[in-house]
């Protein structure tokens, strides 16, 4: 497992852009579509979007048959279950709610790595950045997104809490696989989750003639090429090279994002407990990083 580069810190910039916009895409795609649609529309065209990216580089899919059982599990968890639970929960509670919540994230993460990856150990200053993250995001955020907190909206947040800890355990997963191309790896498990997901898809979502709006099938074309296909693709190599714990932090870069998107480009008003947000997320972010091994005197 490598240090983190500047192309990885890019990478992990231009993802949490693609996913930090999903869930508005998923708010506006559920206008025409059903959830189960939905997330099985977005794996098919992200599968599709890698298939042809696959083909231009000059890979095959792997003849061996247990990759297919890989790709299946991987599919399960980094795209059906966290898809699924996440697209239903987003009909009983905000957008803004299941990201908070979505920032939970990188302590589930970072326990499950320091069992089942070498070299990822949990230290009491890596979790205490962990902390400081998601109190920097419940800051930045506001306490509008803490409003409504259980109560009748509970199953739809535990869904969340259910879909981050499903991301964890992909993510540490997808860190174990022996050595393939992560174009590869990112095809074959979209490919294999549309597959899986049809036959449900079908049954409980009995197809209907129904005319979307365009924004709906931008959104839903959207989120099948940047935030799955594309997406797919860069997550598998964060994981490969950097670790699960690494990827984990883009949940509070997501927010920062969005924050700072807002006040330069929308002209929104920014409130100094909002910077100090900001700054509790970045040095979160630095205290979950491993210290580089000291040099020999």
């Amino acid at each position: 497992m490598q240090a983190p580069q500047t192309k990885h810190w890019l990478l992990l910039g231009t993802l949490s852009l693609a996913w930090g916009f999903a869930f508005y895409l998923i708010a506006v795609a559920l206008e025409s579509f059903q959830p189960l649609t939905i997330v099985n529309i977005r794996l098919a065209v992200g599968a599709t979007t890698l298939y042809w990216v696959m083909r231009w580089k000059g890979h095959r899919f792997p003849r061996e048959g247990h990759w297919w059982g890989r790709f299946a599990l991987l599919t399960l968890l980094g795209n059906l279950i966290p898809f699924s639970l996440i697209t239903w929960a987003e009909t009983e509670i905000s957008s803004s709610q299941a990201g908070l919540l979505m920032a939970l994230m990188p302590i589930s993460t970072m326990v499950l790595s320091h069992f089942f990856v070498h070299g990822d150990t949990l230290t009491p200053r890596r979790l205490f950045g962990v902390f400081l993250g998601f109190g920097g995001v419940v800051v930045l955020v506001g306490g509008e997104a803490l409003e409504g907190m259980g109560g009748s909206a509970l199953l739809a947040q535990l869904a969340v809490l259910l879909a981050t800890l499903a991301y964890a355990s992909n993510a540490v997963h997808a860190k174990r696989l022996p050595p393939i191309d992560t174009i590869v790896v990112s095809t074959g498990s979209l490919g294999v989750g549309a597959l899986m997901l049809l036959p449900f898809t079908l049954y409980l979502e009995p197809p209907a003639a129904i005319m979307p709006s365009l924004d709906a099938l931008g959104a839903t074309l959207t989120l099948g090429i940047v935030s799955t296909g594309l997406a797919t693709w860069m997550y598998f190599r964060v994981v490969t090279d950097c670790g699960p714990s690494f990827l984990s932090i883009i949940n509070y870069i997501i927010p920062a994002i969005a924050f700072a998107a807002g006040v330069l480009f929308l002209n929104e008003s920014a409130q100094p407990s909002q910077f100090a947000g900001l700054l509790l997320i970045l040095a979160g972010i630095a205290l979950t990083q491993n210290r580089p091994p000291a040099r020999p005197a």
